[in-house]
């Protein structure tokens, strides 16, 4: 038979006083130490548009366009 368990029972022991001790301080910002400050930001695949928008290649107005390339296209112009 098994036991209920908590998520709390696998969650990590180390404490932010734990980790200071280590030489890691929580609240210090290491994002050029890992060249987080490279990273280009999230884009969105898609778009919606209740009023509808230009295909960036055909021309035809629809409600959902993807990314292709720099342009955002209609279902039948995304290259899948």
């Amino acid at each position: 038979m098994s036991e209920d368990r908590s998520l709390d029972d696998f969650a990590s022991a180390e404490t932010d006083e734990d980790a200071s001790a280590d030489g890691d301080d929580p609240t210090e910002d290491d994002s050029d130490e890992h060249g987080l400050a490279d990273v280009e930001p999230a884009e969105s695949t898609s778009t919606w548009s209740a009023d509808g928008a230009d295909c960036d290649r055909c021309g035809a107005t629809v409600e959902r366009r993807w990314r292709d390339g720099d342009g955002l296209v209609c279902a039948d112009c995304a290259e899948w």
